[in-house]
């Protein structure tokens, strides 16, 4: 049997941190666009998980085998999110063009996982979808999550609705590379890896968010408290399937 691609542990933390971090700026970016109005330092919360993905980044190489003109990508699209985000501190109309660097890097790190073609996992056509839209989910779970904090106003209502369209989203991606992987073109141990995570994930990051977000409509006394744990379960769950990817689903043909 093959065996596994070995992923340092920080290398993959950094993936993951640097992801949500974009994810949470693309939200908070293109929200801007709907009337979200981020408050004063809003946008620190994910300067920070990007900044501390991509120093892990730097410390430790990613990805053996992985395409280096990506990772220069990625590192020029984190670095120019910087200087732009210290400039929404003084006018904050330009939050609303810190999607552009935050989805060139989060596609930038998909194609440099997707380059290492030994590894069926992360060279699947459905690799970058599910990696993009966990990210998205993730960034809108970050920001129910910590509205009171990046927020200057009270949450739109629009934002339940983003969260559960992007969970959906995001299951069904998963279904379909979940599939594909676990066919005969996949190591056996690969499929072993990802029908064992499936449910958990399925039931704790998608389906345990959508039940907390309808309770938040049903119930308007809990909608605070049930939207913020509706976030975090979103963004543990999209922690925990990349992590699982990346460090777990690692068997080469």
């Amino acid at each position: 049997m093959p065996g596994p691609v070995q992923t340092d542990t920080i290398a993959a933390a950094g993936l993951v941190l640097s992801g949500s971090g974009a994810g949470l700026l693309t939200v908070l970016s293109l929200g801007g666009y709907a009337g979200l109005e981020v408050g004063a330092g809003g946008v620190i919360p994910g300067l920070m998980l990007v900044g501390g993905g991509l120093l892990a980044l730097w410390l430790r190489p990613a990805l053996s085998g992985a395409d280096g003109a990506w990772r220069w990508v990625a590192a020029v699209a984190g670095g120019a999110l910087f200087p732009l985000s210290g400039a929404v501190l003084g006018w904050p109309d330009l939050v609303r063009l810190l999607w552009l660097p935050s989805v060139v890097l989060l596609y930038a790190q998909g194609r440099q996982i997707e380059s290492v073609r030994a590894v069926p996992a992360w060279s699947a056509p459905l690799h970058l979808p599910l990696l993009l839209t966990s990210a998205f989910a993730e960034g809108s779970g970050l920001l129910l999550l910590l509205a009171p904090l990046i927020l200057s106003e009270a949450t739109p209502d629009w934002t339940a609705g983003l969260l559960i369209a992007l969970v959906a989203a995001r299951l069904l991606v998963w279904m379909a590379y979940r599939r594909r992987l676990t066919g005969e073109s996949a190591p056996v141990a690969t499929a072993s890896v990802l029908l064992a995570f499936s449910t958990p994930f399925a039931l704790g990051g998608n389906v345990v968010p959508l039940v907390l977000t309808m309770v938040a409509g049903v119930v308007p006394a809990l909608a605070s408290s049930a939207l913020a744990a509706a976030g975090l379960a979103v963004v543990i769950g999209g922690w925990a399937l990349r992590l699982v990817i990346l460090m777990r689903a690692t068997y080469t043909h």
